[in-house]
């Protein structure tokens, strides 16, 4: 008899949780953080949009997205006369790759 039904399990709905196994933590955040990446470059290209993404991975090192570059847009949050967003979490890790960044 002939299967014709799908080879695959195709994509399906997750659950939201924390992943354990660190292999499997490892190649999620490489797929998403290449995902989030993508999508905040189509957005600056539609829209016009200055960003910046900075991300810590699940071993400790910085990736970061801008456009046009991160250190013009980081430059200019910095100097424009708004006052920046309160963050009361993971602030000194945002200044610490601000720091690495304008080295």
């Amino acid at each position: 008899m002939v299967n014709t039904g799908k080879k695959t399990l195709g994509r399906r709905r997750i659950e939201i949780k924390k992943i354990e196994k660190r292999s499997n933590l490892q190649v999620t955040f490489t797929k998403r953080r290449t995902g989030l990446f993508k999508k905040a470059n189509e957005l600056s290209l539609l829209c016009g949009a200055q960003i910046v993404i900075l991300v810590q991975s699940p071993g400790g090192k910085i990736y970061s997205f801008g456009h046009p570059s991160v250190e013009n847009s980081i430059n200019c949050f910095l100097t424009a006369d708004v006052p920046p967003p309160q963050i009361t979490d993971g602030r000194s890790r945002y200044d610490e790759a601000v720091m690495r960044l304008a080295m």
